[in-house]
C-alpha cells in the first residue's frame, strides 16, 4: 500500500517539484496551498494521509498552525508533521518540537537526509 503524503505550501512551483520527488520515490501525495486547505483535506473523507509535508511562513494559516490545529484534532492527531522550511529561527523551532514536530527539514535539503526523516517519521510517528 502506497503512502500517502500532503504536501503544503503557498508556492506552487515548489509544491510541484516536491510532490514530484516523492513521486518518484514511491509515495502518493496530495497538495495544499496553505494550513487551512490542508486541514479541509485532513478532515474530509477522500484521503488517508500517512504524513504532512508542510512549509513554516504561509498565508492564511501558517504551518505552526497547521501543527496545533493537526494535533489538537483527535481524529488526525496522530498524523506526523514535518517542516520542510527556510525559517531557521530557534525559538520556533523550540516551539514546533514542543507542540509535537516530528521533524525540521532545512531548504534548501540534502535528499538523502530528506528521505531519511519522512521514512522515520511515517514509520514512528
Amino acid at each position: 500500500m502506497k503512502k500517502t503524503i500532503l504536501v503544503v505550501d503557498d508556492f506552487a512551483s515548489i509544491r510541484d517539484f516536491v510532490c514530484e520527488t516523492l513521486e518518484k520515490k514511491g509515495y502518493s501525495t496530495v497538495g495544499a496551498a496553505n494550513g487551512n486547505e490542508a486541514f479541509k483535506l485532513l478532515t474530509g473523507e477522500e484521503h488517508v494521509v500517512n504524513l504532512v509535508l508542510t512549509d513554516y511562513n504561509m498565508p492564511d494559516c501558517t504551518g505552526f498552525e497547521l501543527l496545533k490545529k493537526i494535533k489538537s484534532n483527535d481524529q488526525i492527531a496522530k498524523i506526523p508533521v514535518i517542516f520542510l522550511t527556510t525559517e531557521t529561527n530557534p525559538d520556533k523551532m523550540k516551539l514546533a518540537k514542543e507542540a509535537g514536530l516530528a521533524a525540521w527539514i532545512k531548504k534548501p535539503y540534502r535528499s538523502e537526509t530528506f528521505f531519511s526523516q519522512i521514512e522515520n517519521a511515517i514509520n514512528n510517528g
